[in-house]
C-alpha cells in the first residue's frame, strides 16, 4: 500500500502530518502478517530531493522527484498558505504526474487551495468540488467549468475527494482507512483522533456515496435536518422546507445522497449522539432527547445496531483511550 504526499513551498505541514499519522496508527493495528504482506509506504514527492521550505518555517525532505516511475494508491495534495496559483506556474512538471497517477489508478485527495492542483490539471471539469471557504470566488473565476460547491464540506467523484479544511481532511482520512483497513480499525483511529475530529461543526452536503450531481434543495434539506434534529421531523415537513412534493423529495433525496431521508436522519442523530457521548459528561437520557430520540431505550438499541457497541459501553472505551483493536 503506497500513499504519495506532493511537496510544495509554503505547504500547510498539517495537511501532511495528521493524516500520515493517521494511516500509520491503522497499518499498526493490522496483524503482523498482514502489515508484513502488504506494508504501509509513505513517501513525500517533490520537484527535487532539496529540502522544502514549508509553513511556520519547517522543512521537510522529499523522498522521491516526479521523475521516478513509482505508483500510488493513494495521492494527497496539502493546503497552501497564500496564493496557490503561484506554486502551480512555477511546479508545471506536478501536472503531468498527477494524470500519470489519476490514469493508473490512484485515489486523489486535495485540501483547501490544493483542490486548485486537479483543477489545473482538468480532473474537475463537469465534476463537484470544494475548496477553502475564503477561495470560493477565485476559484470560481479561474475554474468556471468546476461545479463549485459552497455549502460542501466534502466531494467525492470518481476517485477525486476534495476537502474544504484540515478538519474535512481528517474526516475524509476515516472514510479511506474505513476503505482501506475495515471499520474496525478505523473506529480505532477516530476514538484516537477524537480532538482532531469535530463532526458537529463541518457537515459533508455532498454525500460520499451519493452520485455526482449537487442538488441545492436535498443540501438545504440535510442543513435543516442537522439544526432541528432534536425535533419530531416527518419527510412531509422537511418536504415543505424545501417546496417540494413528498414523493418528489423523496426520490430526489435517495439520489443525491444514497439514503431514504430517514436512514440519513437516523446516522446523523446517531453520529451527533457518538460526539455528545465522547466529548459532553451528559446522561444517556439526555443525548437521547438532544438527538431527537424520545425515548431512551430505542436509542440505545439503535446506537448498538449502529455502532456495535451499547453507549454506555462506547463512553468507557473512549475515556480509557485503549489503543486496541
Amino acid at each position: 500500500m503506497k500513499i504519495g504526499f506532493v511537496l510544495y513551498e509554503k505547504a500547510l505541514v498539517t495537511g501532511i502530518s495528521l493524516a500520515a499519522e493517521m494511516l500509520s496508527g491503522a497499518s499498526r493495528l493490522r496483524d503482523r502478517k498482514t502489515q508484513h504482506q502488504d506494508p504501509l509506504e509513505i513517501k513525500l514527492i517533490s520537484t527535487s530531493l532539496d529540502t522544502k521550505s514549508l509553513t511556520a518555517g519547517l522543512r521537510l525532505q522529499p523522498d522521491l522527484t516526479f521523475s521516478c516511475e513509482q505508483d500510488f494508491d493513494l495521492v494527497i495534495f496539502p493546503p497552501m498558505w497564500g496564493n496557490p496559483l503561484v506554486p502551480i506556474i512555477k511546479y508545471p512538471e506536478i501536472i503531468p504526474w498527477l494524470h500519470q497517477q489519476y490514469n493508473k489508478g490512484a485515489k486523489i485527495l486535495s485540501t483547501g487551495t490544493g483542490v486548485c492542483w486537479l483543477a489545473e490539471a482538468g480532473l474537475l471539469d463537469g465534476l463537484p468540488a470544494t475548496t477553502h471557504w475564503y477561495f470560493y470566488d477565485q476559484f470560481s473565476q479561474h475554474y468556471p467549468q468546476v461545479k463549485l460547491n459552497r455549502q460542501a464540506s466534502i466531494t467525492a467523484a470518481n476517485g477525486l475527494y476534495c476537502a474544504g479544511s484540515i478538519n474535512s481532511q481528517s474526516e475524509m482520512m476515516l472514510f479511506l482507512i474505513n476503505e482501506m483497513f475495515g471499520k474496525k480499525i478505523a473506529s480505532v483511529i477516530e476514538n484516537h483522533f477524537s480532538h482532531e475530529i469535530s463532526r458537529t461543526q463541518q457537515q459533508p452536503f455532498y454525500q460520499i456515496g451519493g452520485q455526482v450531481q449537487f442538488d441545492e434543495s436535498i443540501a438545504l434539506a440535510q442543513d435543516w435536518m442537522q439544526r432541528n434534529m432534536a425535533k419530531v421531523i416527518t419527510n412531509q415537513m422537511v418536504a415543505d422546507v424545501c417546496q417540494l412534493p413528498l414523493r418528489t423529495f423523496n426520490r430526489r433525496f435517495k439520489e443525491q445522497v444514497g439514503q431514504t431521508p430517514n436512514q440519513f436522519l437516523l446516522t446523523l442523530r446517531l453520529e451527533t449522539a457518538q460526539v455528545l457521548l465522547r466529548d459532553f459528561g451528559l446522561t444517556m437520557c439526555d443525548v437521547a432527547e438532544q438527538v431527537g430520540f424520545r425515548d431512551a431505550y430505542y436509542f440505545k438499541k439503535k446506537f448498538q445496531q449502529h455502532f456495535d457497541m451499547a453507549p454506555k459501553q462506547y463512553r468507557d472505551m473512549v475515556k480509557a483511550k485503549v489503543f486496541a483493536v
